[in-house]
């Protein structure tokens, strides 16, 4: 039963707020409709600040209780960086020149992204998790050029995706046994079996998984620069929040694959040469360290994978906006093409440092509170292989941003751009001073995270720093090591150049064969199919074709001598012969 004063608020879905918002757009300039966007996100952070756990009203849907809202840590924690960060996002949208229709569709994409997160059941996740597919997508295509062919690739494997989450959403209902509130949320997380199976392996497309992973970089890397930034944010972190769901104690190969994801994901991003691939790639990479703690399930490692994914939206969202701005200022993508900055954008150098220390987990820097809380997870749990994948994973990191760096504001001929202006640093500046923030006075953060009783840290313990320190002091010599092997290929590969047209005209070959092979089987299914139905109408006819000439002979000869006396006898006989062969035709069709 919901009641007044706070317990009120459990009676609203964060998507009723954004969809009044968005309802107003149309009617606002862009500057004020941009700022109601703003206002709009930002009163759904504070409602995830003052809402008390709890469920809220429920909505009968095909036979089944459909939970509106259901607030615990999890997805308060969640559902704050979401929104918080989506709230910039909007400002940053406007910043580089979006018009009302973008801010419409990144609207759209917010809310439905924070009703997956709070809802109470599977089904509602599920409705969620289409329609943040549909707003993505059109997101993505609205600026056209090559993200149009990004997003229908984005689509086609989100498709699949949401195809495998109905299915084990379905398998678990009826495994859990068919009722009204069979798909709401009881902590226990989905059934084992094919159900988990399946809603694994969506949650795994989302997440983008190692070999479900092709849409991240080119999709994040195509459109325009605000729809990266919010990208960034959106569909792998709910992603991960739904991986907690299905498995709440915690899963040996979700913790593994999130482990060897951290090592992919740096070693193909230390291969870009274009920014935004580079950092897409690491969101696979970050998301790997976020499903490796939930993965490990214990108390440590579920805080410290929603910790990391809190802190993740912050830094990484924030690189994705220094690289628009490089984007916007020199209309380039490539690292080799851009020019030392550093010197004529020091603001834009001291947000980009301040955003690569923090992902690279440098001691005073919100990412290596947490980074560390999922190293300790893995060490606990005596995880010793999964513990120095992580550790491989954050080497790649440092390497990844030292090259950033060093191409993009310190290597090649200076370069005269404007630095980041007032409005530039309103909407940039906050997430920056937030990442030292949360680095020093990381209790704030702690007291946001799950089940805070049961466990404990010391982020600066001497182990700690002297592990950082080991990283970094290795990270820079590897680096120094590459150094002369980036400056030959003028700063990385763009691996994407090779293997795009390979999956390109492999797939196309594939699909060549399966067509070929379709029809073959077409047309002979369809032959058959006449055959049989010939064979019904004209049984004798069919009989008669199949005996050899001797005896099909000898038949008519009999049937004419005797046609007056057994014509009935003999058609019913061949009814049944007849009705026999088809019947073993068509059961070894």
């Amino acid at each position: 039963m919901i009641g007044s004063g706070p317990d009120a608020l459990l009676s609203v879905q964060p998507l009723a707020i954004v969809v009044l918002v968005a309802a107003l757009v149309p009617f606002c300039s862009r500057r004020l409709a941009h700022a109601l966007g703003v206002v709009g996100l930002g009163l759904v952070a504070a409602w995830t600040l003052l809402v008390p756990d709890g469920t809220g009203p429920t909505v009968p849907f095909l036979g089944l209780e459909l939970v509106l809202v259901s607030v615990d840590d999890a997805s308060r924690l969640v559902g704050l960086a979401l929104s918080a960060f989506g709230a910039l996002a909007v400002g940053y949208a406007f910043v580089v020149g979006t018009d009302t229709r973008h801010l419409l569709l990144a609207l759209a994409y917010a809310g439905v992204s924070l009703w997956t997160v709070f809802v109470g059941d599977w089904l509602a996740l599920a409705l969620g998790w289409e329609l943040m597919a549909v707003a993505s997508t059109l997101l993505v295509w609205y600026h056209g050029g090559e993200a149009v062919r990004a997003g229908y690739r984005y689509a086609l494997v989100h498709a699949v995706g949401g195809g495998l989450l109905l299915v084990g959403i379905a398998l678990h209902w009826v495994t859990a046994g068919p009722s009204a509130t069979a798909l709401q949320y009881d902590g226990t997380g989905i059934s084992p079996g094919l159900s988990a199976i399946a809603v694994g392996l969506a949650v795994g497309v989302n997440a983008a998984l190692i070999g479900v992973h092709v849409w991240l970089p080119r999709t994040y890397a195509a459109p325009h620069v605000a729809t990266s930034v919010i990208l960034s944010a959106y569909t792998t972190k709910v992603a991960v929040y739904a991986a907690y769901r299905a498995f709440p104690e915690g899963n040996l190969v979700l913790a593994s694959v999130g482990a060897a994801m951290t090592v992919y994901g740096a070693a193909y991003a230390l291969a870009q040469k274009d920014m935004r691939k580079l950092l897409a790639y690491h969101i696979q990479a970050q998301v790997g360290y976020m499903l490796a703690g939930i993965g490990l399930g214990s108390a440590l490692g579920v805080a410290g994978g929603f910790g990391h994914l809190f802190n993740n939206v912050l830094y990484k969202g924030l690189l994705f906006m220094v690289a628009g701005f490089v984007v916007v200022r020199t209309g380039t993508n490539k690292l080799d093409d851009v020019g030392a900055l550093g010197r004529a954008t020091p603001l834009l150098f001291a947000t980009f440092l301040v955003a690569a220390l923090s992902i690279t987990g440098v001691p005073g820097f919100n990412g290596f509170v947490t980074k560390g809380m999922v190293l300790d997870a893995a060490a606990q749990a005596d995880a010793t292989l999964l513990e120095a994948l992580l550790l491989a994973g954050a080497v790649g990191t440092f390497v990844s941003f030292m090259k950033f760096g060093y191409y993009a504001f310190l290597e090649g001929e200076r370069v005269s751009i404007p630095d980041l202006s007032p409005a530039d640093l309103a909407v940039s500046a906050p997430i920056a001073v937030a990442c030292v923030l949360l680095g020093v006075f990381y209790p704030a953060l702690f007291a946001l995270l799950p089940a805070t009783d049961a466990w404990s840290t010391d982020p600066y313990s001497a182990a700690h720093l002297y592990k950082a320190a080991v990283l970094a002091g290795g990270s820079l010599v590897a680096f120094v090591v590459a150094k002369p092997l980036f400056g030959r290929v003028a700063g990385g590969w763009d691996v994407d150049e090779l293997r795009d047209p390979f999956v390109f005209y492999g797939t196309d070959a594939i699909t060549d064969v399966l067509a070929r092979s379709y029809r073959w089987v077409d047309k002979r299914v369809a032959r058959a199919a006449e055959d049989i139905v010939v064979a019904v109408r004209n049984p004798e006819r069919t009989v008669l074709t199949a005996l050899p000439d001797p005896l099909e002979d000898r038949y008519r000869d009999w049937d004419r001598r005797t046609s007056d006396e057994s014509g009935l006898k003999t058609t019913v006989a061949l009814v049944f012969v007849a009705v026999a062969v088809v019947l073993v035709v068509g059961l070894t069709l």
